[in-house]
């Protein structure tokens, strides 16, 4: 005696690809935060490289452009500090 459940097997369809769904939306969620997380590591990097850049050389071009971004450079009474889309890097020397 085989009972014939086409209804069962379209709720279980649905709810599997319900499930598929939302595990594609999270991971895209996911991997987006990473890149934002990647991006403000890669501007600190690069903050801290033209501190650097400028404590070896006065050559340096003020702005500096690097990926589309604008690095400014300064020196203040007590260090340094880098300025790019409104994030502030600053480094102040121990003595």
């Amino acid at each position: 005696m085989k009972q014939n459940r086409e209804g069962f097997v379209l709720a279980e369809s649905l709810v599997a690809l319900s499930i598929s769904v939302l595990i594609i939306f999270t991971l895209t969620y996911c991997v987006k935060e990473e890149f934002k997380v990647i991006d403000h590591w890669e501007e600190r990097v690069n903050a801290h490289k033209i501190i650097l850049l400028n404590l070896y050389s006065n050559n340096v071009p003020n702005p500096l452009i690097i990926k589309n971004k604008k690095y400014f450079f300064e020196t203040i009474n007590d260090g340094y500090q880098v300025t790019v889309n409104k994030n502030v890097y600053q480094i102040k020397p121990t003595t």
